[in-house]
């Protein structure tokens, strides 16, 4: 009786087996792209270290980050791009927001199943992207290339010459890295006419708390426009929360408040409207600030220009900006 019992459960379990196969047969993943086809000829290392095969000239291109959508209009005809975020179309966002508008296809967000749908050809993936996401695109035949964000100035420009040669546009990444550093080396030579008992403090606002303190991307544009990151400057460690106390004890010369179409409501009340922080030198000296957030938020090609414009507001007597270089 105990046989035949053991021997009923073998054959339940063989058909649930066979029944499980049929089911996954039944709904088998098919590649959305053929990645084997000869248009796939250029093979590159990805930032997760996975080879991955690419066309040497993608024509549907989608980014999983608004920052990288940015250098993609640099780079590109706007016909070459699936999709876009829908946040590089505001002006105060991203400095090829006229460009943007050109993209039919807007995205809110980077759900799974939208970027498969779009069918592209190639996906540039942020580091911070889900492993799961990129398997997944991966697995459906996507090429798709992880893109170390830029932490500073140097890896940004590195990054936009990575994406020229991956997009298929080398020459593009080239002419952006010259202008970079030509605006470079123009604004330190403004800077270093500045005195040392003149330099500034500047304390850069964000909703992203920490963002901006220590050891941040700002922090190291900081370094090129020769002003003080007041929470560096002021010894906290990175990623630290900017409580009232902290505020206060930083007391900078400077506060910047990132502006979209207007100044953030949330930062302008606080800054502006609290009691405590009155007596700051910001305060007193009207130097709270709205700055465009794309030039805060400037990992891109634009990066010259927007320590250049931040320089200018810190250093108006000392930044002359009819000579800004014109010619790359």
């Amino acid at each position: 009786m105990a046989f035949w019992k053991i021997y009923r459960k073998i054959i339940i379990a063989g058909l649930l087996v066979i029944l499980c196969l049929i089911s996954l047969s039944g709904c088998s993943v098919h590649p959305v792209i053929d990645s084997t086809s000869e248009e796939y000829t250029k093979t590159v290392e990805s930032a997760d270290g996975v080879i991955v095969k690419i066309p040497d000239y993608p024509k549907r291109i989608v980014t999983l980050t608004s920052a990288y959508d940015t250098v993609l209009l640099g780079l590109i005809d706007t016909s070459r791009i699936a999709a876009i975020s829908s946040l590089v179309k505001y002006e105060g966002y991203s400095m090829e927001w006229e460009k943007a508008k050109q993209v039919k296809t807007q995205l809110y967000s980077y759900p799974f199943e939208k970027i498969v749908k779009l069918k592209p050809d190639l996906v540039l993936a942020p580091e911070y992207t889900s492993k799961d996401v990129i398997d997944g695109l991966r697995g459906m035949g996507i090429p798709t290339v992880v893109v170390d964000s830029g932490k500073t100035v140097e890896s940004t420009i590195k990054n936009i010459e990575t994406m020229a040669y991956l997009v298929g546009e080398p020459e593009k990444g080239v002419y952006y890295s010259r202008k970079i550093r030509t605006e470079i080396d123009w604004l330190q030579n403004q800077v270093n006419k500045i005195p040392e008992d003149k330099r500034r403090s500047v304390l850069f606002v964000s909703s992203m708390d920490g963002y901006t303190g220590t050891g941040s991307f700002f922090d190291d544009m900081s370094r090129y426009m020769g002003i003080y990151n007041a929470p560096s400057y002021r010894g906290y460690p990175p990623r630290i929360s900017f409580t009232d106390e902290r505020v206060i004890d930083m007391n900078p010369d400077y506060l910047l408040i990132p502006a979209y179409q207007t100044m953030d409501k949330g930062l302008e009340e606080r800054f502006l409207h609290t009691p405590a922080f009155q007596s700051m030198k910001a305060m007193r000296n009207n130097h709270v600030m709205p700055v465009r957030a794309a030039y805060l938020y400037t990992s891109n090609q634009h990066i010259g220009e927007a320590m250049i414009e931040i320089a200018k507001i810190v250093y108006p007597e000392y930044i002359q900006s009819d000579s800004i270089p014109k010619n790359f």
